[in-house]
C-alpha cells in the first residue's frame, strides 16, 4: 500500500489498517510455509490458510469503502492484486 494511501486509513473503526496488514503477512508467510513442506496435502493446507487471509484482506476492503475513507483508485488496485492471489491459490490448493 502506498504511502499517501497509508495516511488516508487513520480514522476508520477499530483497528483495520493493522488488520488488513496483518491479513496481508499472513498471506504471505503462509505460502511461504507451503512451499517449504514436504507433502502435497501439507502444502494445500497451508495455501487454504493463505487464500482465507487473503480473504479476510478483502473484506477489510469493504469496509473501508463503505466508509469511503480511502482513494477509490488505491481499493482498486489492491482489490484488484488480491483477486489475483486467490486465484492463483485457488490453482496451488487444486
Amino acid at each position: 500500500m502506498a504511502l499517501a494511501g497509508r495516511k488516508q486509513w487513520k480514522g476508520m473503526p477499530g483497528e483495520l489498517s493493522m488488520q488488513f496488514e496483518r491479513a496481508l503477512v499472513s498471506v504471505v508467510l503462509n505460502i511461504a510455509e507451503g512451499a517449504g513442506r514436504a507433502t502435497a496435502a501439507d502444502q494445500r493446507r497451508h495455501y487454504a490458510i493463505a487464500r482465507g487471509s487473503a480473504n479476510e484482506a478483502g473484506a477489510v476492503l469493504g469496509i473501508v469503502e463503505a466508509y469511503r475513507g480511502v482513494d477509490e483508485r488505491i481499493l482498486c488496485e489492491i482489490r484488484s492484486r488480491l483477486i489475483r492471489v486467490v486465484q492463483m491459490l485457488n490453482r496451488m490448493i487444486g
